[in-house]
């Protein structure tokens, strides 16, 4: 584990993540809400009119991208101080619509960190519990 990143991250539960990282992902800008221990991330992010689809609920694309930003957020965190990785895919099955305001709840999970490669799965919940999106993305040590 990234201890450092850790503490950072540790000390900013219930911050926004566009307070800390800059580009897309801090476009995202989802809140941590919890880091385990063992640091074990849970991250909400509120959905806004710019990702929206033209039916009024959240746009495929920005649904995959807040799984791909929570697993990778979990992988930095939990993989060692040398170790960088990227994604070299993202399967998603998108199961519930939402709309604007909602708030997503992202509870990402590595399966396995091994020596060139790492897997993890993620799910995303409504804040009344009902499973909106899961995932699976495998990512390549750089």
């Amino acid at each position: 584990m990234k201890i450092e990143i850790f503490n950072f991250l540790k000390e900013r539960v219930g911050s926004y993540c566009s307070e800390h990282i800059q580009g897309f992902g801090g476009w995202l800008n989802g809140k941590i809400l919890s880091l385990s221990d063992e640091g074990d991330i849970e991250l909400a992010f509120e959905i806004r009119a710019e990702m929206l689809n033209p039916m009024g609920t959240i746009h495929g694309g920005a649904l995959a991208s807040i799984l791909d930003e929570a697993m990778g957020m979990q992988l930095f965190i939990k993989s060692n101080n040398d170790e960088a990785f990227f994604a070299i895919n993202l399967i998603v099955d998108f199961v519930k619509s939402s709309r604007i305001s909602e708030n997503l709840i992202a509870k990402p999970e590595i399966v396995r960190i091994g020596k060139k490669s790492a897997n993890l799965r993620c799910n995303v919940y409504n804040v009344d519990g009902q499973l909106v999106a899961h995932g699976f993305s495998n990512f390549h040590k750089l």
